[in-house]
């Protein structure tokens, strides 16, 4: 997920590279699809409900990794044309400068099989809309939850580590 560094990492306070991601909105009777992730989030180890998703790979398409991800993280298989939602342009500061951007892509999606936590995963749910906001704590859900209350397709950010704010 962005800007997210795990605890000893050589890069916890050097510049890292850009960061290009895409991520599944998946949504249904049940509600939406959420995956559990260990994060590293103002120096401390916390547990965040994110969506499904991650980074390019180089030479991957959107679709591609977006399948790749899903299947990854979850198990399920993307259905063929996910639905472009919206896109997240952010900036990282640590120490007043800046450390990196990163450019994430939402789309709605179809996804065959019954989801099940892999790889980094350490669970999955689904949410109901009107639970979201509890969970939607960590910095760079911002634009996730403007989008769900007004929608859009463009959302700028800034990420201050909260010693900074």
């Amino acid at each position: 997920m962005v800007g997210q560094l795990t605890p000893g990492d050589p890069l916890a306070h050097a510049p890292r590279s850009d960061f290009l991601g895409v991520f599944a909105v998946i949504e249904d009777a049940r509600g939406l699809l959420m995956v559990q992730n260990a994060r590293t989030i103002a120096g401390r180890e916390v547990r965040t409900w994110d969506l499904p998703g991650g980074a390019v790979e180089a030479g991957e398409r959107l679709d591609e990794a977006l399948a790749r991800e899903l299947r990854e993280e979850t198990g399920l298989l993307l259905a063929p044309a996910p639905q472009f939602l919206f896109v997240q342009d952010g900036v990282r500061v640590r120490a007043g400068r800046r450390t990196h951007a990163w450019r994430s892509f939402f789309f709605r999606a179809q996804a065959g099989g019954e989801p099940r936590a892999s790889g980094e995963v350490l669970a999955v749910r689904w949410f109901l809309r009107s639970e979201l906001d509890a969970v939607l704590t960590a910095p760079y859900h911002d634009s996730f939850a403007q989008w769900l209350q007004q929608g859009g397709s463009y959302f700028a950010a800034e990420w201050r580590d909260a010693d900074e704010l």
